[in-house]
């Protein structure tokens, strides 16, 4: 092997040693990005339902009161009206939060 055959091997391998330098680069950045935006969207959610199973709860109960007060009702059917779907709201509220939040 001539001195100018090493020195083509050697130029050769330098170009792909670069090639691989910039593959490596652009998959550390996109496994960076794909990381920073799965964090986001698990503490994104988490917050959406702290603060907005709360916010939906009250708004619900707000809105079945009102509707249920302004009835010809007796009593004990208002209390129905009002326990009935407040029950059926708290186990679906359950059963979501059952689900995991931060390992989905």
């Amino acid at each position: 092997m001539t001195d100018q055959e090493l020195d083509i091997l050697f130029t050769e391998s330098a170009k792909r040693q670069q090639s691989v330098n910039q593959i490596n680069a652009t998959v550390m950045r996109t496994v960076r990005r794909d990381l920073r935006w799965q964090t986001i969207r698990k503490w994104a959610r988490l917050i959406g339902l702290c603060f907005g199973i709360p916010l939906a709860l009250v708004c619900y109960i707000w809105a079945l009161w009102h509707v249920i007060t302004d009835a010809p009702l007796q009593t004990p059917l208002r209390i129905v009206c009002i326990a009935l779907p407040l029950i059926a709201l708290t186990v679906l509220i359950a059963r979501t939060l059952n689900k995991p939040i931060l390992n989905s």
